[in-house]
Protein backbone atom coordinates (compact mmCIF):
# COMPACT_ATOMS: atom_id res chain seq x y z
CA UNK A 1 0.00 0.00 0.00
CA UNK A 2 1.53 3.30 -1.11
CA UNK A 3 0.38 6.85 -1.56
CA UNK A 4 -0.41 8.02 -5.07
CA UNK A 5 1.88 10.47 -6.82
CA UNK A 6 -0.59 13.31 -6.17
CA UNK A 7 -0.92 12.38 -2.48
CA UNK A 8 2.87 12.17 -2.13
CA UNK A 9 3.27 15.62 -3.68
CA UNK A 10 0.82 17.10 -1.16
CA UNK A 11 2.48 15.27 1.74
CA UNK A 12 5.87 16.61 0.66
CA UNK A 13 4.57 20.18 0.68
CA UNK A 14 2.92 19.68 4.07
CA UNK A 15 6.14 18.24 5.50
CA UNK A 16 7.99 21.34 4.26
CA UNK A 17 5.52 23.47 6.22
CA UNK A 18 5.71 21.35 9.38
CA UNK A 19 9.44 20.56 9.63
CA UNK A 20 11.65 22.54 7.26
CA UNK A 21 15.41 22.10 7.35
CA UNK A 22 17.11 24.14 10.05
CA UNK A 23 18.60 27.44 8.92
CA UNK A 24 22.11 26.21 9.77
CA UNK A 25 21.57 23.07 7.68
CA UNK A 26 22.25 20.68 10.58
CA UNK A 27 18.72 19.31 10.91
CA UNK A 28 17.17 17.88 7.74
CA UNK A 29 13.69 18.70 6.57
CA UNK A 30 11.01 16.06 7.05
CA UNK A 31 10.53 15.94 3.30
CA UNK A 32 14.16 15.06 2.64
CA UNK A 33 13.84 11.91 4.77
CA UNK A 34 11.10 10.32 2.65
CA UNK A 35 9.09 9.62 5.80
CA UNK A 36 6.12 8.12 4.00
CA UNK A 37 7.99 5.76 1.67
CA UNK A 38 6.97 2.81 3.87
CA UNK A 39 3.46 3.17 5.21
CA UNK A 40 2.92 -0.51 5.89
CA UNK A 41 3.16 0.14 9.64
CA UNK A 42 0.61 2.96 9.54
CA UNK A 43 -2.62 1.88 11.22
CA UNK A 44 -5.49 1.47 8.77
CA UNK A 45 -7.51 4.02 10.75
CA UNK A 46 -4.77 6.63 10.21
CA UNK A 47 -4.46 5.72 6.54
CA UNK A 48 -8.18 6.33 6.11
CA UNK A 49 -7.83 9.73 7.82
CA UNK A 50 -4.91 10.54 5.49
CA UNK A 51 -6.81 9.51 2.36
CA UNK A 52 -9.82 11.58 3.40
CA UNK A 53 -7.73 14.60 4.40
CA UNK A 54 -5.62 14.57 1.24
CA UNK A 55 -8.77 14.32 -0.88
CA UNK A 56 -10.27 17.25 1.05
CA UNK A 57 -7.17 19.35 0.32
CA UNK A 58 -7.59 18.71 -3.40
CA UNK A 59 -11.30 19.52 -3.26
CA UNK A 60 -10.68 22.79 -1.42
CA UNK A 61 -7.84 23.71 -3.76
CA UNK A 62 -10.07 23.27 -6.79
CA UNK A 63 -12.85 25.25 -5.10
CA UNK A 64 -10.41 28.03 -4.17
CA UNK A 65 -8.44 28.42 -7.41
CA UNK A 66 -9.49 25.65 -9.80
CA UNK A 67 -6.12 23.88 -9.65
CA UNK A 68 -4.43 21.04 -7.75
CA UNK A 69 -2.95 21.94 -4.38
CA UNK A 70 0.61 21.58 -5.65
CA UNK A 71 -0.09 24.31 -8.25
CA UNK A 72 -1.17 26.92 -5.71
CA UNK A 73 1.18 29.73 -4.77
CA UNK A 74 2.75 29.62 -1.30
CA UNK A 75 0.24 32.07 0.21
CA UNK A 76 -2.81 30.09 -0.95
CA UNK A 77 -1.24 26.78 0.15
CA UNK A 78 -0.74 28.13 3.66
CA UNK A 79 -4.21 29.71 3.78
CA UNK A 80 -5.85 26.45 2.73
CA UNK A 81 -3.96 24.44 5.37
CA UNK A 82 -4.67 27.04 8.07
CA UNK A 83 -8.37 26.62 7.27
CA UNK A 84 -8.09 22.85 7.60
CA UNK A 85 -6.68 23.16 11.11
CA UNK A 86 -10.07 24.14 12.45
CA UNK A 87 -12.38 22.49 9.95
CA UNK A 88 -10.61 19.18 9.28
CA UNK A 89 -8.76 18.73 12.54
CA UNK A 90 -8.50 14.92 12.49
CA UNK A 91 -6.32 14.93 9.35
CA UNK A 92 -4.05 17.74 10.53
CA UNK A 93 -3.65 16.12 13.96
CA UNK A 94 -2.98 12.69 12.47
CA UNK A 95 -0.53 14.11 9.92
CA UNK A 96 1.36 16.05 12.59
CA UNK A 97 1.54 13.05 14.93
CA UNK A 98 2.66 10.63 12.22
CA UNK A 99 5.20 13.04 10.72
CA UNK A 100 6.81 14.13 13.99
CA UNK A 101 6.97 10.54 15.27
CA UNK A 102 8.57 9.32 12.05
CA UNK A 103 10.98 12.26 12.01
CA UNK A 104 12.19 11.88 15.59
CA UNK A 105 13.06 8.18 15.21
CA UNK A 106 14.69 8.50 11.79
CA UNK A 107 18.24 7.16 11.59
CA UNK A 108 19.56 10.52 10.38
CA UNK A 109 17.79 12.59 13.04
CA UNK A 110 18.45 10.57 16.20
CA UNK A 111 22.25 11.10 16.17
CA UNK A 112 21.68 14.83 15.62
CA UNK A 113 19.72 14.82 18.89
CA UNK A 114 22.53 13.00 20.69
CA UNK A 115 20.92 9.53 20.57
CA UNK A 116 22.13 6.34 18.98
CA UNK A 117 20.12 5.40 15.91
CA UNK A 118 18.86 2.14 17.38
CA UNK A 119 15.86 0.61 19.03
CA UNK A 120 15.58 1.30 22.77
CA UNK A 121 15.60 -2.41 23.58
CA UNK A 122 17.63 -4.47 24.51
CA UNK A 123 20.27 -1.89 25.50
CA UNK A 124 17.82 0.63 26.90
CA UNK A 125 18.47 4.28 27.69
CA UNK A 126 19.48 5.90 30.96
CA UNK A 127 16.60 7.92 32.35
CA UNK A 128 17.13 10.38 35.19
CA UNK A 129 15.31 9.37 38.37
CA UNK A 130 12.51 11.64 39.48
CA UNK A 131 11.29 12.52 42.93
CA UNK A 132 9.40 9.41 44.07
CA UNK A 133 8.09 11.22 47.16
CA UNK A 134 5.61 12.92 44.84
CA UNK A 135 3.48 9.77 44.87
CA UNK A 136 3.45 9.39 48.67
CA UNK A 137 -0.11 10.69 48.78
CA UNK A 138 -1.17 7.83 46.50
CA UNK A 139 0.75 5.26 48.53
CA UNK A 140 -0.96 6.46 51.74
CA UNK A 141 -4.37 5.63 50.26
CA UNK A 142 -3.48 1.96 50.38
CA UNK A 143 -4.72 -0.65 47.98
CA UNK A 144 -7.94 0.37 46.30
CA UNK A 145 -8.43 -2.66 44.12
CA UNK A 146 -9.72 -6.13 44.76
CA UNK A 147 -8.75 -9.44 43.23
CA UNK A 148 -11.58 -11.24 41.44
CA UNK A 149 -11.79 -14.97 41.92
Amino acid sequence: MVFTEAQTAILNLLMDLLIPASSDGKMPSARSLDLYADISAMPLKDRMVFDSGLAEIQIRSHALRGVDYVQLDAENKKTLIDGLRTEAGPFIQCFMTQTVARYLVHDRVMPLMGLEARAPWPKGYNVAQGDWSLIDVVRKRGKIYRVLD
